[in-house]
């Protein structure tokens, strides 16, 4: 080897070296605040990094990894021929494992070994590649998969290019010292297999915690969960320790009480000695479409407002059951409604000759539906939206869907804090109607005005519109820290910044901003962050203890407004250029893309800035 070789090798070693010092999964975990060699295993490599930030996290590493790898040994081709190509798959490998700039402690080289394989023959790396897929399937540990492939390695090469023998024997002997400790754990059994859906079984009995990137729970798992996690147990009724045991006073506890959702004994009938009244002239006919727990809390307020009212739900089975017991079994079981409630699961009949139509179905369900009303609404009709949130794709508010399916009607919104569940109990509660026309708007106000349920009248569409929509994803925020045990410290805090969340989304779109300090504002985000009526902070609370978003949402029964909004948030924070960290990791957890824990980081990690800003 002449002296002019061994220096066109040094070159093309020190290159390849200095390539493999570039390490992606550090870079990547810098951007989601997380610091890889701290976390996990502690290996700054791919394996790693999809466990502890997650698939697609995982593959980028791999894919960077292998591409420097692979223009490493493309280079040594280029100046060096076969010679210089085997030398820039081992310098490459070294630099990724040995960094310089990391002080010797970088990844084990599978990606890097996978991408330099693949430029020093493809036909070869592509049959390692398979091998390794196969023994992945089968035990889900990725070292062994690595182990395998690396052993395989020289004696498929040798049937395409048997002069690179002896290098692959050299770099799989590498590959299994790298793997040395793996190794050790899968003799003792503790080589933990990577959670890429797949579920680790554990040999104990305890329920091993949900990956944010696990496949959903099996009826199995489920049960394990549900009998060695009591919170979970209660959450499933609604109810959970966490805020009852914040005190032990007893009339604090008493009026806690009132917040369960759990069944009483007996239905009780909350309005017994409420007479309705006579309004004459006043009285209108009403339909509510949706018999929802809020559907029929409204249409039981306002048949004791004097109204006659229809309740409208799709179910004719449990349609025809509310006739005869006037009990919604499913949604409110605990209350006996009046028997003044007529009901239907004919949408005509429903919504034909009414002067209001109350909508009480889902955000998503919005469009549909009203659609399928309008043949049925005559013109002038004063449509009522219960619901709270944003349609995903078009990133339309729900006034902006009625404008373009039931044109004729005019729209009014009904928001602030108001859980069905007590409103069907009548306790007070005071709520806001918003309308572009002030007429409807007082209209409203007059027919659900009562004794026990406030409504005031507001004009800002946008601003009750945003507000109601993101205090859905802040209250899944909140119920996942809960659940997380994080205190009370911490939930008023999220709490807190997330109002100026809102307000930034919502002026940015034209909202006024004293609209925010009111009922549909503050008012709502309290109620929904802090009591466990909230089907949106219960999913949360099941996110915190340890399921997957699907899997919440599933455990919660009924729909999660803010499960279903999260993403149309964030593409409108994107779209006004509106910075909401809060909703952005929340929604990040929501896809599986996130774990909480490492949300929590990336919030606290943040940047230091005025409060005001």
């Amino acid at each position: 080897m002449t002296n002019e070789l061994m220096k066109q090798l040094a070159i093309i070693a020190g290159i390849a070296y200095l390539l493999g010092n570039i390490n992606p999964a550090i870079i990547i975990g810098a951007l989601h605040h997380v610091d890889i060699r701290k976390e996990g295993s502690g290996n700054p490599g791919m394996t790693n990094t999809m466990r502890v930030i997650g698939l697609k996290a995982g593959i980028a590493v791999l894919i960077v990894d292998a591409l420097k790898a692979f223009a490493a040994v493309k280079i040594g081709f280029y100046f060096g021929d076969l010679l210089g190509a085997m030398v820039a798959f081992g310098a490459v490998v070294i630099g990724h494992c040995f960094p310089v700039v990391l002080g010797f402690k970088g990844g084990k080289g599978v990606a890097a070994s996978l991408g330099a394989a693949l430029a020093l023959n493809w036909q070869s790396a592509l049959l390692a590649l398979l091998v390794a897929a196969v023994i992945f399937i089968v035990t889900r540990r990725m070292s062994l998969a690595s182990i395998g492939a690396g052993l395989f390695y020289p004696c498929i090469i040798w049937l395409f290019n048997p002069d690179c023998i002896y290098f692959a024997i050299g770099a799989a002997a590498f590959l299994v010292l790298m793997h040395i400790p793996n190794l050790i754990r899968l003799f003792k059994g503790e080589e933990k297999p990577l959670t890429l859906g797949h579920k680790d079984k554990k040999s104990s009995d305890e329920p091993e915690p949900v990956s944010v990137v696990d496949e959903p729970l099996t009826e199995e798992e489920r049960e394990a969960l549900n009998a060695k996690k009591a919170e979970i147990e209660d959450m499933e009724s609604g109810e959970s320790p966490i805020a009852a045991a914040a005190t032990q006073d007893a009339a604090l506890i008493g009026a806690q009480t009132q917040e369960a959702v759990r069944p009483e004994p007996q239905p009780m009938d909350y309005y017994a000695g409420v007479e309705i009244p006579d309004i004459g002239s006043h009285k209108r006919n009403i339909a509510v479409i949706g018999n929802g727990s809020f559907g029929t809390a409204i249409a039981n307020l306002l048949v004791y407002n004097g109204h006659d009212v229809t309740l409208y739900g799709r179910n004719s089975d449990a349609i025809e059951l509310l006739k005869k017991t006037h009990i919604n079994d499913h949604y409110l079981p605990y209350v006996i409604l009046s028997d003044k409630i007529n009901y239907t699961s004919s949408l005509k009949e429903a919504v034909k000759d009414k002067s209001i139509v109350v909508f009480a179905v889902p955000t998503q369900k919005f469009r549909e539906v009203s659609k399928q009303c309008a043949p049925y609404m005559e013109d002038g009709v004063i449509a009522v939206n219960l619901a709270k949130g944003i349609e995903q794709k078009t990133l339309n508010r729900l006034s902006e869907i009625a404008a373009q399916t039931i044109p004729g009607a005019t729209y009014v919104a009904l928001s602030g804090p108001s859980h069905a569940e007590e409103i069907v109990r009548n306790f007070p509660a005071g709520v806001v109607v918003v309308s572009r026309n002030k007429a409807a708007a007082e209209e409203i106000q007059d027919v659900f005005m009562s004794d026990q349920f406030r409504v005031y009248t507001q004009d800002d569409m946008i601003g009750v519109e945003i507000a109601g929509a993101v205090k859905n994803v802040i209250a899944i925020t909140t119920g996942i820290s809960d659940g997380m045990k994080l205190g009370s410290n911490a939930r008023a805090a999220l709490m807190t910044r997330a109002i100026h969340e809102i307000i930034r989304l919502g002026t940015a779109m034209g909202a006024s901003k004293d609209t925010f300090s009111g009922l549909s504002g503050i008012g709502d985000l309290i109620v929904t962050c802090s009591t466990n009526l909230s089907r949106n902070r219960r999913c949360g609370l099941l996110i915190g203890l340890g399921l997957e978003a699907e899997d919440a949402v599933k455990r919660v029964g009924s729909v999660v407004e803010g499960y279903y909004t999260s993403d149309a948030v964030c593409e409108l924070a994107e779209k006004y250029n509106v910075d909401m960290p809060i909703c952005n990791v929340t929604n990040k957890i929501l896809k599986g893309e996130l774990a909480p824990e490492k949300a929590l980081k990336m919030l606290m990690s943040r940047s230091k800035k005025d409060e005001i800003e």
